[in-house]
């Protein structure tokens, strides 16, 4: 069992940080493609080697209400609730940063 503690963000939002990976690459790939990604697709995104645990991981954010699927259709989920994606800074801002913290 995933402790819901080891990842705050995804606690808030009553997500296992599996479960909140998920939503996230969901959100990514369809913002990128405008189509839903294939569980094989999401596997490989998520190192999971068996679709039945992709499976399982989308019938929960069914279930809690972050996602809807559309009966008889391939790649037919619907996203209702987003998750927060992750914000990365360019890393010269960081290397910058950095070098003005050591003076140089």
């Amino acid at each position: 069992m995933t402790d819901l503690a080891l990842d705050p963000l995804s606690a808030g939002m009553g997500l296992t940080p599996n479960q909140a990976d998920c939503m996230r690459v969901i959100q990514e790939l369809m913002d990128q493609s405008g189509v839903c990604p294939s569980y094989q697709e999401l596997a490989d995104e998520l190192d999971l080697r068996s679709k039945g645990a992709i499976h399982r991981l989308i019938t929960t954010l069914v279930d809690r209400g972050y996602l809807r699927r559309h009966s008889r259709q391939s790649r037919a989920l619907e996203i209702l609730r987003r998750v927060p994606l992750p914000t990365v800074e360019p890393t010269f801002v960081l290397s910058a940063d950095l070098a003005e913290r050591r003076g140089q």
